[in-house]
């Protein structure tokens, strides 16, 4: 039995062989906008079932598997052992057992993405008391995954991180900085 007939019947049995799109965002976790999109695209086919007046969405368990599943290949990028190795001697003075907030200023990211990123499960956190906590060695894996450095939005920090470590992929040069303001 593969990964997705295992999570297909795990979503039966809780929910049956169809869900609503309520459901679906609750199972997911995703937003109604974006189970909206997936659904109105054809990302997740569906059935429309009419109950009087009211509207329902009416989604396969099978298809709801299939689109967790595609959705978790991204969640599943391989460290790479080089910047493993970097970032463990650079964040070797950093408690092995990290909250939100050290999170963010190691990172230089938002507590909201870093929210986002355990929802989401590209991190894997724990709670006591309130409090989310991160093992340093999942911050790393994750930080040395091509998902944290390819992001749709822009950090200064993630930048300054990339360039003092030697992985941006352009290489600063004085000597052509020089000549480009001598032209001007």
């Amino acid at each position: 039995m593969t990964d997705l007939d295992r999570l297909t019947e795990e979503i039966r049995s809780k929910y049956g062989d169809y869900l609503t799109q309520k459901e679906f965002m609750d199972i997911s976790g995703i937003s109604s906008r974006t189970a909206y999109l997936a659904t109105k695209t054809g990302e997740v086919p569906y059935v429309i079932e009419r109950v009087g007046k009211v509207r329902y969405y009416r989604i396969s368990a099978e298809h709801v598997a299939r689109y967790m599943d595609s959705r978790s290949e991204g969640y599943k990028s391989e460290a790479d052992p080089e910047k493993v190795r970097k970032l463990e001697s650079i964040l070797s003075k950093e408690p092995d057992v990290l909250r939100i907030s050290q999170i963010c200023n190691i990172t230089g990211i938002h507590k909201n993405s870093v929210k986002k990123w355990i929802f989401r499960g590209y991190l894997s956190a724990f709670r006591c008391r309130g409090y989310y906590f991160v093992t340093k060695s999942e911050l790393i894996r994750y930080m040395a995954s091509p998902r944290y450095w390819n992001p749709h939005s822009k950090s200064a920090h993630r930048d300054d991180l990339g360039i003092a470590i030697g992985w941006n992929k352009q290489i600063y040069d004085k000597s052509d900085e020089a000549g480009k303001r001598e032209k001007i």
